[in-house]
């Protein structure tokens, strides 16, 4: 017999009363009325999982055809290194900004401060964080991922599942739209604090279920159609619940944007909102405007910030 949403108890609050957010037709997003958090109704196996995170999961040709049943990854993930590293950057001052503030901040010490990127795909964070004086190391559970950084850069990375990695507690551990990945959630935001040094920075992004224009779009939104790889859905307020919870006290949440180009933005406008989507692309196309850049924040992604309390 199948498990009905009302039997499923909620990972973060225990309660089992979830009822059906939006449905999917092969999937459903349940809701807790409790708490808020969301969660996937069926989850992948851990076979289906490690067969989306392949060697084409960063150049994912399909990625804009049908009706959505090959969203996941990235059309060409090469080729956004540049807009993103835009991005990065601004997660990478602001996590400056507040090793600064440390009494005994990393940059205060005659050392290069350590920073481990849970999640790190290419290698487009800690190439901008190295470029700004950290020590970094990144791991990845995707082989092509880290073999590519490995012919690129001269910095290291790993290949594994990180609740395995061993390695010594880090200045700044980030995980950059990772958490909504992993089929335990709350043990990879311990595992995370164990990994950062206590006074040390954790810097996170993933969806903010909740915002505005989330609730707006609802199952039209492209976060919650990536079935094959999305897993479990935060808002502000259970994400810094979950960050508390693990050792963690919150020291901003910002709405997390990215700067994009006008003809892939259309494209995934078309995703959502067909119709207002396809005359996007009309009028991108007619002005010559595909190429250019833009920084688009919907408020539908959040990036936190979090300092590791002393666990004594």
């Amino acid at each position: 017999m199948a498990t009905t949403a009302a039997d499923q108890a909620c990972d973060y609050c225990g309660r089992n009363s979830a009822s059906a957010r939006y449905d999917l037709g092969t999937h459903r997003i349940l809701r807790c009325p409790g708490c808020t958090f969301m969660w996937l109704d069926p989850q992948p196996t851990a076979e289906e999982l490690h067969e989306v995170y392949g060697e084409d999961y960063y150049s994912n040709q399909r990625f804009f055809e049908g009706n959505g049943e090959a969203i996941y990854g990235y059309h060409d993930y090469v080729s956004e290194r540049f807009v993103k590293q835009q991005d990065h950057q601004r997660i990478v001052d602001r996590i400056v900004e507040f090793l600064s503030r440390n009494g005994d901040g990393a940059h205060g010490e005659r050392r290069m401060p350590g920073l481990l990127d849970i999640g790190c795909g290419y290698g487009y964070l800690l190439d901008v964080a190295h470029d700004r004086g950290f020590d970094v190391e990144g791991i990845d559970y995707n082989r092509a991922a880290v073999d590519r950084i490995a012919r690129k850069y001269r910095f290291r990375a790993v290949c594994g599942d990180f609740m395995a990695y061993d390695g010594a507690p880090r200045d700044v551990v980030t995980m950059m739209d990772v958490i909504e990945h992993l089929p335990r959630p709350f043990d990879a935001l311990s595992k995370a604090a164990s990994l950062t040094r206590p006074g040390g920075i954790f810097a996170l992004s993933t969806m903010d279920s909740d915002s505005i224009v989330s609730r707006m779009l609802g199952q039209r939104l492209e976060d919650f159609r990536r079935t094959r790889e999305h897993l479990y859905f935060f808002n502000r307020r259970t994400m810094r619940g979950s960050l508390e919870r693990a050792g963690f006290d919150v020291l901003r949440i910002d709405s997390y944007g990215l700067t994009i180009r006008m003809d892939s933005l259309a494209r995934r406008a078309r995703m959502a909102l067909p119709r207002a989507g396809a005359v996007m692309e009309r009028v991108v196309r007619w002005s010559g405007l595909s190429a250019q850049q833009v920084h688009f924040d919907p408020r539908t992604k959040m990036v936190v910030y979090a300092r590791r309390r002393d666990p004594a």
